[in-house]
């Protein structure tokens, strides 16, 4: 009998730009349903229980005080431009 084990990668990324965060944001969901997609066949009733039921652990951590020091910017200098 041949066993098989399959050890279960971690991944950790660090986004610098609202950018990044995107594209790693839709990287996660890739890997997802890639992994899901080796549960069950696609389309299926059993994939779609394989996605509610599989445990999984995902932990984001979200800072966006520098989008909002860039918004604040612009509307002062938007008022002084009026003003």
């Amino acid at each position: 009998m041949i066993e098989m084990t399959f050890n279960p990668p971690r991944y950790e990324w660090t986004a610098t730009t609202i950018e990044e965060a995107g594209n790693i944001l839709r990287a996660a969901a890739d890997l997802i349903d890639a992994h899901v997609s080796t549960l069950a066949p696609s389309g299926s009733m059993e994939r779609l229980g394989a996605r509610r039921e599989t445990p999984a652990r995902l932990v984001v951590s979200l800072d966006l005080s520098g989008a909002v020091a860039r918004i604040n910017d612009q509307r002062e200098q938007a008022e002084l431009d009026r003003g």
